[in-house]
């Protein structure tokens, strides 16, 4: 009997690590260029510099290393990609360089690479800004003005406006319609406010399973069952709506919580992560400092990622057996 060795992650199905990384480039695609409607070249740029740098840092370490290069299967340059789209189109060129460097450099490589981090390196990365340049990170263009930001020289001109969740944090009113929602006309991150072509992207994952619907839908449904019985603005329909559609809540549940690595590879298991993923976030938006804290729910969950995955294995064949005993 022989064996067949390859590289993590060790998933049961016929695409591979590189698939699955340009199924995620694709789908990020359409919302990088919905931001470039409202605000030019600018957050192209700084994606690009994510990738760019998440590429360089892992080449390094592997050459460091002396091991073959792994960029190729594109699970960097998604991290970097990733980390760009999370930053507000006003970010400076440097904030995509060091989060997606601290990414590969501090979360990724040192576990062994590609396959083997125990944290989502994009989720890391982009917690590290939050917490270093809080001030950066939250300060978004106004995109009703219609005019590209500038490439260079100083944006301290551009108008800024506080976004929906910065608004529910301060219990002010949120003047939004669903339209605007939908379509990305609200300040937000570079990735995360074009809420119809993330529901697009969701599905197009879905349907080329590289994301697993039972870690987004559980996710959401915790979220706004969260913001049903909590609400911070009034109306039912009106809570669950902007709770979802504000910040960066869908894009993670989307792109950073079906990480393959991190995620667990159970369905009983995916149910649960992504219920408490979202249980997390929720609590973090109504205690926490930040605005937006679903990066730090992110290597939440992916601590407890195993733990709940053995369990719920534990507790389905616990199930079966006890069925067996009592049908026999």
């Amino acid at each position: 009997m022989t064996f067949k060795l390859a590289h993590a992650p060790h998933l049961r199905r016929t695409e591979s690590a590189a698939f699955m990384s340009l199924d995620v480039l694709v789908a990020l695609l359409p919302l990088l260029l919905s931001s470039a409607v409202y605000y030019g070249a600018r957050p192209a740029i700084l994606v690009l510099l994510g990738m760019a740098s998440a590429v360089l840092c892992e080449t390094i370490c592997c050459l460091i290393m002396k091991r073959a290069p792994t960029v190729l299967d594109g699970t960097a340059a998604v991290t970097g990609g990733i980390v760009g789209m999370l930053l507000p189109p006003l970010a400076p060129y440097w904030m995509p360089v060091i989060g997606a460097a601290f990414a590969i450099l501090v979360v990724k490589m040192p576990m062994g690479g590609s396959g083997r981090n125990l944290f989502n390196p994009a989720a890391a990365g982009v917690a590290v800004l939050t917490l270093c340049f809080s001030g950066l990170m939250f300060r978004y263009p106004d995109p009703g003005q219609n005019v590209p930001l500038p490439l260079t020289g100083s944006v301290a001109q551009v108008i800024t406006e506080s976004s929906p969740a910065a608004q529910m944090m301060s219990g002010g009113q949120t003047l939004y319609s669903p339209m605007m929602l939908l379509l990305g006309d609200f300040p937000g991150p570079i990735g995360a406010t074009a809420i119809a072509v993330i529901a697009a992207c969701a599905l197009y994952l879905f349907s080329r399973r590289s994301a697993s619907p039972l870690i987004t839908l559980s996710y959401l449904a915790a979220c706004a069952g969260m913001a049903a019985l909590f609400p911070r603005v009034p109306g039912l329909t009106n809570s669950v709506l902007m709770e979802l559609c504000s910040g960066y809540l869908l894009f993670a549940g989307v792109f950073l919580l079906n990480d393959p690595v991190t995620a667990p590879r159970h369905w009983l298991g995916r149910l649960v992560y992504g219920a408490l993923a979202g249980v997390l976030v929720m609590l973090l938006r109504y205690y926490g400092r930040f605005e937006e804290g679903a990066c730090f729910a992110v290597l939440l969950v992916n601590a407890f990622a195993p733990v709940i995955d053995r369990m719920c294995w534990g507790l389905l064949n616990f199930y079966r057996i006890r069925k067996g005993a009592h049908s026999g």
